[in-house]
């Protein structure tokens, strides 16, 4: 075992959960490797636009985020990153994706978000 053991043991559930998130209006693009992941926030699936700067969506989803209880790096250009603790099972990572569907759906249910969304 070990923690490192652990956490390659983990990656794999880390995929699933980002893959799975694809079918949020919000996300276009999720990426991972190991337990280092990310998801790309985009306005327009079709063409993969990002969201109007003015927006803040970072800054809102940050905030959001926080008060659902997760805490991940929320950059500047719509892209949200994720690197969990090598201590990581299972349940954690149930946690960490039933917390991250609430805050997208927080972050989408904000009017001019939902109309910035083709």
């Amino acid at each position: 075992g070990g923690l490192l053991a652990n956490g390659i043991a983990q990656g794999p559930r880390l995929e699933q959960g980002l893959q799975q998130l694809l079918q949020h209006p919000l996300v276009g693009d999720a990426r991972q490797r190991g337990l280092l992941g990310a998801l790309e926030l985009v306005a327009d699936k079709t063409t993969q636009r990002g969201f109007d700067p003015s927006l803040r969506l970072s800054e809102r989803i940050t905030r959001i985020a926080y008060r659902n209880g997760i805490i991940f790096r929320a950059f500047a250009d719509n892209i949200l990153g994720f690197a969990p603790a090598l201590c990581y099972n299972s349940g954690d990572m149930d946690l960490l994706f039933e917390r991250l569907q609430r805050t997208l759906d927080n972050v989408l249910d904000q009017k001019d978000i939902r109309a910035a969304v083709s």
